[in-house]
């Protein structure tokens, strides 16, 4: 599949914690220790596994498709698609035997800031707090950003030359408008994020011969007052102003091209 490298896209991105977020590492076991805490780096920084993105993203992008009557196969092991008959969610984010193009980075902050919430289980028959069930629970506080990166490897699906970047582009701004959803603890108010795209790039094969290894811009974020709110209806407002526009153009594209039961054109 990546026998040969036409051109890679590399988009720097942030991601936005609406809400407190929690992301769970592995316990310490000390006294004191809180019963569920975050993921941490050996310096104590928290941070977002790529894994974990990439597992959100993947997971609205087969249910978009399926609800599309495109097919796109089910991240359980034993219902992937076989070897030479993956989906089209399989060429994106690795199938069976493939990998995928799109690459996702842990994201990280500047901060180890973090806070503590109590929990307890409420026992559902007497609706009171169940014996012995108190809990302690770390999270990111509200208002921290993360920083990551995101690779794809040939953009290109078809004739449509960016489809692979507007596919990703399209489901993030369909995540920012509806899910926003990420890490546990979400039924209790945990985990409202955005996932906020400040600069994408193009490097090619020709740009690799010349050592122009930053490659071309392709759009970049407009900063506003309102970001946050314009994220939140789903827009991605980049210069230039109609680029998102076409990248999400060409995934269309593709999908519509598609036969239903998901047949790639």
């Amino acid at each position: 599949m990546f026998d040969t490298l036409e051109s890679r896209i590399i988009i720097d991105y942030e991601i936005w914690v609406r809400s407190d977020l929690h992301i769970g590492g592995h316990d310490s076991g000390a006294p004191g220790a809180v019963d569920m805490g975050v993921m941490k780096d050996v310096d104590g920084y928290s941070f977002v596994p790529g894994s974990s993105l990439k597992g959100v993203l993947r997971s609205e992008m087969e249910r978009l498709l399926n609800g599309l009557g495109k097919h796109a196969c089910s991240p359980d092991p034993d219902k992937l698609c076989n070897a030479g008959e993956e989906c089209t969610v399989c060429l994106l984010f690795g199938g069976r035997e493939v990998a995928g193009s799109i690459r996702v980075r842990d994201a990280y902050t500047d901060s180890r800031r973090t806070m503590v919430r109590d929990g307890v289980r409420i026992d559902r028959k007497t609706r009171k707090a169940a014996g012995g069930a108190y809990y302690t629970m770390e999270a990111v506080p509200k208002g921290t950003k993360f920083k990551g990166r995101i690779t794809i490897e040939n953009p290109k699906l078809g004739e449509y030359r960016y489809a692979k970047l507007g596919a990703l582009l399209g489901t993030v701004r369909f995540f920012n408008a509806t899910s926003k959803s990420l890490g546990g603890g979400v039924s209790r108010g945990f985990g409202e994020v955005l996932i906020v795209p400040r600069l994408i790039r193009e490097i090619t094969a020709d740009d690799y011969l010349e050592g122009r290894y930053e490659g071309r811009e392709l759009v970049s974020l407009i900063e506003r007052d309102d970001l946050g709110e314009i994220l939140e209806r789903g827009e991605l407002p980049m210069r230039p102003d109609d680029a998102v526009d076409r990248f999400i153009g060409d995934w269309k594209g593709y999908v519509e091209a598609m036969e239903d039961g998901g047949k790639e054109p």
